[in-house]
């Protein structure tokens, strides 16, 4: 059995797992609620979206001029601002190592300001190579914590986010021979923070990661 603490719609994900057998529980511990913001009064040089949803609850609400370059955390999220229609300019590539991003993106933004649409609950791990100057945070939506009790026991417990994995043990114990596999460095130095063993962590936070971690570990389709 194999819980993910998000809904799974990837495609190729869902064939492996109904091929291995194995019974899915995708299930989150979270949720998303937009908060009243203000569309900036001036146009940034650079927004940076920390996600699909950073983006959604941004872009619902505000226009981007065509100068304004656009970076993202990782694929997903390009992707996701792709579809609206914008041009992005830059896109971590080992989205689970914001360390190295955060390096990479310190290089892109070359001293110009940045402006961050995220949570309440963000990390900030993208500013923390950049002077205070060039930051702009800006709250967009909220995430709440909606914690569930879970009946069965997972053999791997797959946790997306630090907020996932808070909620989770709310209601949720985690015995020595379940397994956690951890959505990033961020995801996985929170885990630990509470005295769990991270068994892998996803430097590209992706369900074709995973898969592979799954298939080198865990399950082996006949």
């Amino acid at each position: 059995m194999l819980f993910v603490s998000k809904k799974v719609t990837h495609a190729d994900f869902l064939a492996f797992i109904a091929a291995v057998e194995v019974k899915l529980l995708d299930i989150p511990m979270i949720s998303f609620v937009a908060v009243p913001f203000e569309c900036p009064s001036k146009d940034y040089p650079i927004v940076f979206f920390t996600s699909p949803r950073s983006a959604k609850f941004f872009l619902d609400r505000c226009q981007l001029d065509e100068q304004v370059e656009i970076a993202t955390i990782g694929k997903s999220t390009s992707a996701y601002v792709e579809k609206r229609g914008y041009t992005v300019s830059f896109t971590g590539v080992k989205s689970g190592v914001p360390a190295l991003v955060s390096e990479e993106f310190k290089v892109f933004v070359a001293g110009r300001e940045v402006l961050f649409p995220q949570s309440n609950y963000s990390h900030r791990s993208m500013q923390e190579r950049l002077v205070e100057h060039q930051i702009t945070d800006l709250i967009v939506y909220k995430t709440a914590l909606t914690p569930s009790k879970i009946i069965d026991q997972p053999k791997i417990l797959v946790f997306t986010s630090p907020t996932n994995f808070e909620a989770f043990i709310q209601k949720n114990t985690i015995n020595k021979d379940q397994h956690i596999i951890a959505w990033g460095k961020t995801t996985e130095a929170f885990i630990a923070k509470h005295n769990y063993h991270v068994n892998h962590t996803l430097q590209y936070s992706s369900f074709e990661e995973l898969k592979v971690v799954l298939e080198q570990n865990y399950y082996t389709e006949s």
